[in-house]
């Protein structure tokens, strides 16, 4: 049933003040009473509210009334005019402003006579709507069994409603559907999506249906995305319902593959996956991912949101190898590191109305190749570690090649691990034959700058102690310290060893 259909029935007396001609042909799937402040609990999306305006005592309290149901989905508004003799001019004001169609019903016509005479056109209509869905979903079940992808289906049923449609995941990235979408449209449509109380919700011309309503954690759903012009009929939305059942079946079958290269991928560590995965001279980044918590509540769910953050990341950066290190994310990715930073921020900040009571906090390398991706990994996993500022949602830091230590972290592992044991080697044979801690105490030496007086505060050792240890670091390494560039290479050869240890 179609909002003009109520128009037509003279009986009732009921009259357009707000709503266009294509308004008007949005279908009513039901009907519902409310006269509650805030109605969002009590309606639901496509339905034909009536109200008597018994909440409503200034211009302020039309406009959020109208802001509620408009953010639902309903259909239209059906105000009486019982109470106040007329439909005030601030509620037509508030229906225009957030494009919901306006019906007055006049003051001698009860609300239960016209619900009654809509139920009874409705319900035939429904019957046939159901037989028709049934014979619909019997026919996708099939097309499924014969080896029909979920593309060809989604794209068979936009042929047969004269829409458009995709299937995107939170972060935005498409599964299927031909047509291009504009990444700022992405963007409205999914924040609006996961900032909805229920789907389905409409914006403007678009439709966004959920896929598989099980997940507790909205940050790794999937979407189905209806563009239709004008708005969409009940049966067109209710076939989409029905592929969006078939496409969670597909989800699972998806999920089940990507979960056993998970098992393959813990197991043998991101770089040994990688190093199957991607050709020796390919451009790789590094990208290590935390999902923090606020308060305890959240914290008692670190295995499931752990869980989710993979399937966010997996799902923003398509193609990508991944493993678990402890409560992080690790992941290997083809491309250039300026491209996946910029893919990273824009793709998971659509999904931090989903975030709740937590915050992301994701490190990304610089471009390297398998031989220096471990390195890449120890630089993303520094950057991850920082908290920064708890009022950010979604934080991607990247590492920029602005510093010697970033340039050398480029370096193939080997030839690095190479120049530190040839630098330090003789440092690690002393303490452990002699448990000197002269590695121990050049680390902190290095810290403070070549600070004699601070190293020795800090280790609490006395003054000579320290002297003596970095003499013999320079007599072992044949090293001067107090110059920059012999300073320097035992500084790029002691952060190779802490790479390495961690």
């Amino acid at each position: 049933m179609l909002l003009h259909d109520v128009l037509d029935d003279a009986e009732l007396g009921i009259r357009v003040l707000h709503g266009d001609r294509a308004m008007l042909e949005r279908p009513v799937l039901r009907t519902c009473t409310t006269d509650m402040p805030d109605p969002t609990r009590y309606v639901s999306a496509g339905s034909l509210v009536f109200s008597g305006l018994v909440w409503r005592a200034s211009a302020e309290d039309s406009d959020l009334f109208v802001k509620h149901l408009a953010r639902v989905g309903v259909t239209a508004l059906a105000a009486g005019e019982a109470l106040l003799g007329e439909v005030p001019e601030d509620v037509v004001a508030a229906c225009a402003r957030h494009r919901l169609p306006l019906l007055s019903v006049p003051a001698d016509m009860p609300f239960s006579r016209i619900i009654e005479r809509m139920t009874a056109r409705m319900s035939g209509a429904r019957m046939d709507r159901l037989q028709n869905g049934l014979a619909r979903q019997r026919r996708l079940l099939e097309a499924v069994a014969d080896g029909r992808s979920i593309g060809d289906l989604l794209d068979r049923t936009a042929q047969e409603f004269g829409a458009q449609a995709w299937l995107l995941t939170a972060t935005g990235v498409p599964l299927a559907g031909e047509a291009h979408l504009d990444d700022d449209i992405v963007d409205r449509l999914v924040v609006a999506a996961l900032s909805a109380e229920r789907l389905p919700h409409t914006t403007g011309d678009y439709t966004v249906l959920s896929v598989g309503g099980g997940l507790r954690d909205r940050t790794s759903c999937w979407l189905l995305v209806v563009r239709h012009t004008g708005d969409a009929r009940a049966d067109c939305l209710e076939a989409f319902r029905e592929l969006a059942t078939v496409a969670a079946l597909d989800r699972v079958r998806r999920d089940e593959r990507r979960r056993t290269a998970w098992d393959t991928g813990d197991r043998a560590g991101v770089v040994s996956v990688a190093a199957t995965t991607f050709d020796p001279g390919c451009p790789l980044v590094a990208v290590v991912a935390r999902r923090v918590s606020l308060d305890d509540r959240a914290a008692a769910a670190t295995a499931e949101r752990l869980r989710a953050l993979r399937d966010t990341l997996c799902d923003a950066l398509p193609g990508c190898v991944s493993a678990l290190d402890g409560d992080r994310v690790v992941l290997t990715v083809a491309g250039d590191a300026d491209e996946v930073h910029t893919l990273l921020r824009r793709r998971l900040a659509r999904v931090v109305p989903a975030l709740e009571r937590t915050r992301l906090r994701v490190g990304t390398s610089a471009t390297c190749t398998l031989g220096s991706l471990a390195g890449a990994v120890a630089t993303a996993t520094t950057l991850a570690a920082d908290d920064g500022d708890i009022r950010e949602p979604v934080s991607v830091r990247t590492a920029a090649m602005d510093s010697a230590a970033e340039l050398f972290s480029a370096v193939p592992d080997r030839l690095r691990h190479d120049f530190a044991q040839r630098v330090l080697g003789p440092v690690l044979d002393h303490d452990l034959s002699t448990d000197g801690g002269l590695l121990s105490t050049l680390e902190v030496f290095l810290a403070c700058s070549g600070s004699w007086r601070r190293t020795a505060e800090r280790i609490h050792v006395h003054l000579n102690t320290v002297r003596y240890r970095i003499g013999k670091v320079e007599k072992l390494t044949g090293r001067d310290l107090s110059q920059i560039d012999d300073r320097l290479d035992v500084y790029l050869a002691l952060r190779t060893l802490q790479v390495q240890e961690a």
